[in-house]
């Protein structure tokens, strides 16, 4: 990757994760408030709810927006204004087909109430279908910044309304109208601080092209969709949505933590591959995982060793039962982070057929594996969950190894930046953990303990990756990449 580029990628992606964190904290301490305002059953019904929209969530914009990052520049903004117009008949259309369903999944799921819940969360649907474009455009110019204030609004206004419905007595509603009033808040950012409006004058000569390479990123983001929902569709309908509203929240930090952080690297690297030629993507994707892993491991290994006093400390004695659940998806976590660097490539490089015969398998041998042990339990839901994703990031990173003509020498050098220290740091955790028993306490001493400890292994172990970074983010000439 090149000195520029490089520069741009690491900025952009300390720029995201930096914003992201102080979102996510917002959207964790709401959360945590929530919890203890409401009952299990009210997260599992929204749970259901957005389940069933999830499903068709992967046709949002038919995959409009990833075309429009691998266009020309001179080519962009024609292309834009029919990608925008595009998005708006899709938004409304979406928003429509989840009112039509409600019925049918109140009907399914044996919840009157989700008749309603359903039809006025599928209003989201149109509401997103405004940003699709301006955020594409941003993410082509690597400008992160307005991405990631709009997710901050979104968290601030999000719990804020959630939170004062709650102690108004508004139940399942505080969550229903927190999600929309954070999606319009974010669409009001996102307006606000990217210069692009539209003219409204779409050409049918750009859509063949747009929906040719999105439909194909699309067909992805359906079978991801599956593997992501199904798992929630079978509890609900086999364990009830309190069993539901177990198994989400148990889903929450790993997925706050480490799988939307792996996301956001996956947001800034998609328009960094695609800008660098076919000769610099092996470096490129050796860097991407070196640097994913190295903060998505050490994560996945607080979540895993503290999950008692985690759930106890942050969500209350109510939902013990989700600290097992908990540290089985710190596993499935784990496998989104190490997927994430090879599934860029692949778009990328525009073999999206990859991703689609391997989101094909991995769907089927879910679906098998859900449906054999949900009767033992949303333990062992997870464990299903957990297991796949760790079989698909392997095959899925020896697949991209193999493309890019990578050894396996040079994968193991990526990741050992990441690997000792994590193990190290683990065991300090362990140790803190035992000696100490308030929840809170463990917590206090745990996280800074960890952190110390991470750094300092990482100094020692891999001292030049930490010279890389520094110098990458200074904009500095850097050192030989580690």
């Amino acid at each position: 990757m090149s000195d520029g580029i490089g520069t741009r990628t690491l900025r952009g992606m300390m720029w995201a994760y930096g914003s992201y964190v102080g979102g996510r904290v917002l959207v964790l301490a709401s959360t945590a408030v929530l919890a203890r305002l409401l009952v299990p059953e009210d997260f599992g019904l929204v749970a259901l709810a957005l389940t069933v929209m999830a499903l068709l969530e992967a046709f949002a914009d038919l995959g409009v927006g990833h075309a429009l990052i691998v266009e020309t520049d001179d080519a962009i903004e024609d292309r834009a204004e029919t990608a925008f117009v595009v998005s708006l008949a899709i938004g409304l259309l979406l928003s429509a087909v989840v009112a039509a369903l409600s019925p049918v999944a109140a009907a399914v799921f044996d919840e009157p109430e989700l008749l309603a819940v359903t039809a006025v969360l599928g209003l989201n649907f149109l509401l997103r279908s405004f940003r699709s474009t301006p955020e594409a455009l941003s993410r082509k110019a690597m400008q992160f910044r307005p991405l990631t204030m709009a997710d901050l609004a979104d968290a601030v206004v999000r719990g804020s309304v959630g939170i004062a419905l709650a102690v108004a007595g508004a139940g399942v509603w505080a969550l229903v109208a927190g999600y929309l009033v954070g999606t319009l808040a974010r669409n009001v950012v996102i307006w606000k601080l990217v210069p692009w409006r539209p003219r409204l004058k779409p050409d049918r000569a750009h859509l063949r092209q747009l929906l040719t390479f999105g439909g194909g990123l699309s067909l992805v983001s359906l079978l991801n969709a599956f593997i992501g929902t199904f798992d929630d569709l079978v509890v609900g309908q086999v364990l009830g949505t309190t069993a539901l509203g177990l198994y989400v929240l148990g889903f929450r930090l790993p997925e706050l933590l480490i799988i939307n952080m792996s996301n956001v690297a996956s947001e800034v690297l998609f328009p960094a591959f695609a800008s660098v030629g076919r000769e610099g993507l092996a470096n490129a994707y050796l860097t991407a995982l070196r640097y994913t892993l190295m903060i998505g491991l050490p994560l996945a290994a607080g979540l895993a060793v503290l999950a008692d006093p985690v759930i106890l400390a942050v969500f209350g004695e109510q939902w013990r039962e989700t600290a097992t659940v908990m540290q089985i998806l710190t596993i499935y976590a784990l496998g989104v982070t190490i997927g994430i660097p090879a599934g860029t490539v692949y778009k990328a490089t525009g073999r999206a057929g990859v991703l689609v015969k391997l989101a094909i398998f991995r769907a089927a041998l879910l679906a098998a594996a859900v449906l054999l042990l949900v009767d033992e339990g949303i333990d062992a839901v997870a464990a299903s969950q957990a297991a796949v994703a760790g079989l698909f990031s392997i095959l899925g990173l020896a697949l991209a190894s193999r493309m890019l003509a990578v050894r396996p020498r040079e994968i193991a050098a990526a990741i050992w930046p990441a690997v000792v220290p994590t193990a190290g740091t683990a065991g300090a955790l362990l140790l803190v953990d035992r000696a100490l028993d308030a929840p809170w306490l463990v917590l206090a001493a745990a996280i800074p303990a960890g952190a110390v400890v991470y750094l300092a292994l990482v100094a020692v172990v891999a001292p030049d990756t930490l010279r890389y970074l520094a110098a990458r983010l200074r904009g500095a000439p850097a050192p030989a990449a580690p």
